[in-house]
């Protein structure tokens, strides 16, 4: 899922308003469980007849596509993922348009016309393509905005709103000059600050919002014990998410609650065999990764060792984030072990990454001066 996506991870992903008050909601409901509990091909046919059977709920249609994505990216390379996403939009982006034309006093269609507009940004945050991925990213923050500020009640849409001004804000000068002629903070905790009011306050963005604050947490502003906090729900409720179990592992471990992590890692030995062949290509080298972490903090740098170096030579996942703490482990683990060489090759590889990860700062660090415990 997630980020298997999902991996990542994901930009605008699911943070609809769910109030069982639409005709319609409940079929909604079970189809948003579905996915997120990884039966995602039971999700989007769940959510195809929905589409039929409730054409003006306001969630359908997006959600319909969100699984669609989801499914795809547990089934098909990364740049077919793109090419589903991208038809779908076009597909639903049109059906919120004229049902904000026609119902313009409902602000849920407008908040997902917003949604769809920004999802686009997906693809291009998947590429790297940073300017890009801010201008259809803005062009659903306009909308979701407007939505907010008349509607304040709503607070889903903090969560848009918090993605695009913490991600504005990790980019270049330009990228935030361009990010505040729209209005935006562009400031890291300005976007922190929003989403976790979605998790904390919204009726459905709170699953997101956990997952994207779990990676934020662990990965580029590190924050473990608020990792922890949030991966640990969002697996507790979603036990066959392998994604956000991964997460909640890595975040005991960064905590020291290793005996905790144990049975959960030996959990996911298990669960991997249930993954598609796409699955299991993405999340192996993560698994790996976060067992290696585990035996780097019991000392058993030979294992943990092999584990990293697995993780790096098996990595197929979409985003870099954790191939770049692999190769922050092995570094660390080859200084701990007297190999400065083979440590300074590890560092100087995840330098080259670039990406938003506190792994690349680090080993700018440690290529100048040797890790210590």
């Amino acid at each position: 899922m997630h980020k298997n996506l999902i991996i990542c991870l994901s930009l605008f992903l699911l943070w609809f308003p769910l109030e069982a008050e639409e005709v319609g909601d409940s079929a909604v409901w079970a189809g948003v469980y579905k996915f997120y509990n990884n039966e995602t091909s039971a999700a989007v046919e769940i959510l195809a007849q929905a589409r039929k059977d409730y054409p003006l709920n306001a969630a359908v249609h997006f959600t319909w596509a969100s699984a669609r994505w989801l499914h795809s990216q547990a089934n098909d390379p990364i740049e077919k993922t793109y090419e589903v996403l991208n038809n779908d939009l076009d597909i639903v982006i049109p059906i919120y348009e004229e049902l904000v034309e026609k119902y313009p006093k409902n602000p849920l269609y407008r908040l997902y016309l917003g949604s769809g507009e920004g999802l686009r940004a997906r693809v291009y945050l998947g590429q790297k393509r940073w300017l890009k991925t801010l201008i259809p990213a803005y062009k659903g923050f306009k909308i979701t905005k407007q939505v907010a500020d008349n509607y304040p009640e709503i607070k889903d849409a903090m969560l848009p709103m918090g993605v695009v001004e913490y991600y504005a804000a990790l980019r270049s000068a330009i990228l935030k000059w361009a990010a505040s002629l729209f209005g935006l903070k562009t400031t890291k905790e300005s976007g922190l600050a929003k989403m976790e009011i979605a998790a904390a306050e919204g009726n459905f963005s709170w699953i997101e919002a956990r997952s994207l604050l779990s990676f934020i947490y662990l990965w580029e502003a590190p924050n473990h014990q608020k990792a922890l906090e949030h991966s640990k729900v969002i697996a507790e409720k979603f036990p066959k998410n392998y994604y956000f179990n991964l997460m909640y592992a890595e975040s005991l471990i960064k905590t020291n609650s290793i005996d905790e992590a144990q049975p959960v890692l030996e959990q996911l030995n298990t669960d991997i065999s249930d993954l598609t062949d796409t699955q299991k290509l993405h999340m192996s080298s993560y698994l790996d990764y976060v067992w290696g972490l585990y035996y780097f903090e019991q000392d058993d740098l030979l294992t943990a060792k092999q584990l990293a170096e697995n993780a790096i030579n098996n990595y197929q996942a979409e985003l870099d984030f954790y191939l770049a703490y692999s190769l922050l482990l092995l570094g660390n683990i080859n200084d701990l072990l007297g190999n400065r060489k083979e440590a300074k090759i590890a560092y100087k590889k995840c330098i080259e990454l670039d990406n938003n990860s506190d792994a690349v700062n680090l080993a700018m660090t440690y290529i100048n001066e040797p890790f210590q415990r």
